[in-house]
């Protein structure tokens, strides 16, 4: 049997040290969570990521042209079409999705019409508190242990949850779960479950937007990389480029450049932003192309930009 020089040893140990950290470091700056653009918008939409290296963390753009080939006249959600006055399937809704139909808007396009569920209830009596199910839409019964202690607790992530509380799995965000007696760690149904469709996506209730490339939004307080737009930007008669000071290019809709931006009829180059206060939308409210195909605009904050004083609108 060989014997291995110690110091030959010592070296392959110092190397394979080096790979593993290394892998680590790279893992650790590869957050997607920092990358620029309404990441959370385009995943819900179906389009793929354009990265400018293979084993880049961040994509430049994304590839959004399945879009184009969606009917005005047809819903969609996962992929499936619905004909107009086809109601939607257990299979892709929903808890809160009651009594939806596939139905045209007043503008011709069609989206999902579904009940308004009323999910109002008081306050708990002191000492109470609701159950809640991820496979339910409203909170459930009221519950009033006699002891405090009785209420069962959940350990997520190192952190203690109670019955009815919601809680987040670091490793699977999409998943939506609560607390309930019986959890041991096992993140399924009753426990949590993943919506049928993303809660993210215009197609479902507003395909209007898609439609008419309009921009989602977000609060100050929201990321646009994971969370969901509260509300959409789209074109009026006010709305202007403003070019980048780098950037002399045309807005010309047919510019041959696909590493744009598209809102509504306008094309936005890289650093592009749009003007503020044109409409009630887009009061406070910086968008900028970042990561096409659409802007990224976020409302300032309070400290920045005052909500209650703009200019009166001229639609």
């Amino acid at each position: 049997m060989t014997r291995r020089d110690p110091r030959s040893l010592i070296r392959i140990c110092a190397y394979l040290a080096f790979i593993a950290v290394a892998i680590a470091d790279d893992q650790e700056v590869c957050d997607k969570t920092n990358c620029p653009g309404p990441l959370a918008h385009y995943k819900a939409l179906g389009c793929n990521p354009v990265y400018e290296k293979e084993d880049d963390c961040c994509a430049t753009k994304y590839n959004c042209d399945h879009l184009k080939a969606r009917s005005r006249t047809k819903c969609y959600v996962n992929g499936k079409e619905y004909e107009v006055g086809e109601k939607l399937r257990d299979e892709d809704a929903n808890p809160c999705d009651v009594g939806c139909t596939c139905a045209t808007g007043h503008d011709g396009i069609a989206s999902f019409n579904c009940a308004i569920v009323d999910c109002f209830h008081q306050s708990p009596k002191p000492g109470c508190y609701r159950k809640n199910s991820p496979l339910q839409c409203c909170p459930g019964e009221e519950v009033c242990p006699e002891k405090p202690e009785d209420r069962a607790t959940c350990i997520v992530n190192g952190k203690e949850y109670r019955d009815g509380d919601y809680f987040t799995v670091e490793s699977e965000p999409d998943l939506s779960c609560i607390c309930q007696p019986g959890y041991k760690g096992e993140n399924v149904e009753p426990f949590c479950a993943k919506p049928k469709h993303s809660y993210c996506s215009p197609e479902f209730h507003d395909a209007s937007v898609i439609f008419s490339n309009c921009a989602p939004v977000y609060y100050s307080t929201q990321s646009p990389q994971t969370d969901c737009s509260v509300f959409s930007r789209c074109q009026n008669n006010n709305d202007t480029v403003i070019h980048n000071e780098n950037n002399s290019k045309s807005t010309n809709k047919n510019d041959d450049d696909e590493d744009v931006c598209h809102f509504g009829d306008m094309t936005m180059h890289r650093g592009d932003e749009l003007n503020q206060a044109t409409d009630y939308n887009s009061v406070c409210v910086k968008c900028v192309c970042e990561v096409p195909p659409l802007p990224t605009c976020q409302r300032l904050p309070d400290d920045e930009c005052d909500i209650t004083k703009h200019p009166p609108f001229n639609q």
